[in-house]
């Protein structure tokens, strides 16, 4: 790698950071060799249908409103590290990770689609201010570079809510998620395919509601794309 002065002595200041663990590294490494070695995959296990591992799809016991779903690695060792500094830190790199697999996945799926869209789901505006940026939005604008699909981060709108999601039951998650969003901005999205992304897909009540939504508000097709799945 090329020597970088300027980099080198911000470093000093500001030492450099793995996006995978959030340990100081090496100024001029991008991440822990070891991290990434060590990062979940998924891989031809996972059903992109509904998320889940083939094993333990649901695909025929649930009522899905999108039609495909991807996940770049499972909600565990290094994955879980890399996406809860995520939302410490707005870094890029664990983004573009994320983007590139998901673009692999897509290309080797024998379902093929043209997006129109990339919605990120959205943040509390009392939340969106206390962190200063959505890591919803962050992976889905690294998806958008990555796809060249233009990003539209204003479908959605989530209200305040008093109870995290991760907090509750499967059930209580469902019945909560239900008054949690609602329409945003119509313009642009009758008739079209939209990829609808998020950090971490776990009972899939929240992506559900949101791809409901945007079916409601004219979608021709709504894909799933998060960082992550838990194993059920």
């Amino acid at each position: 790698m090329k020597f970088r002065f300027k980099d080198f002595i911000i470093d000093l200041f500001f030492p450099n950071r793995c996006p995978l663990c959030g340990r100081v590294i090496r100024w001029d490494f991008p991440y822990c060799e070891k991290c990434y070695d060590e990062l979940p995959w998924t891989g031809k296990e996972l059903c992109h249908g509904c998320g889940n591992d083939i094993v333990q799809c649901v695909c025929d016991k649930e009522n899905f409103h999108f039609i495909r779903c991807y996940a770049a690695f499972y909600y565990m060792d290094v994955a879980k590290s890399a996406i809860i500094y995520l939302k410490r830190t707005n870094n890029r790199i664990f983004p573009n990770i994320f983007a590139e697999k998901i673009y692999d996945d897509m290309c080797e799926d024998p379902y093929k689609f043209k997006a129109d869209f990339i919605v990120p789901v959205p943040m509390s505006k009392m939340k969106l201010s206390r962190r200063g940026y959505n890591q919803a939005e962050v992976l889905a604008k690294s998806l958008s570079e990555v796809l060249k699909v233009p990003l539209k981060n204003d479908a959605l709108v989530k209200h305040e809510s008093l109870i995290a999601q991760h907090k509750l039951s499967a059930n209580m998650r469902r019945n909560n998620v239900r008054h949690l969003y609602e329409k945003g901005n119509v313009d642009g999205i009758e008739g079209k395919v939209v990829i609808l992304c998020d950090d971490v897909m776990t009972t899939g009540s929240t992506l559900n509601q949101c791809a409901g939504l945007l079916t409601e508000m004219g979608a021709a097709a709504v894909i799933i794309a998060v960082a992550a799945t838990t194993l059920k």
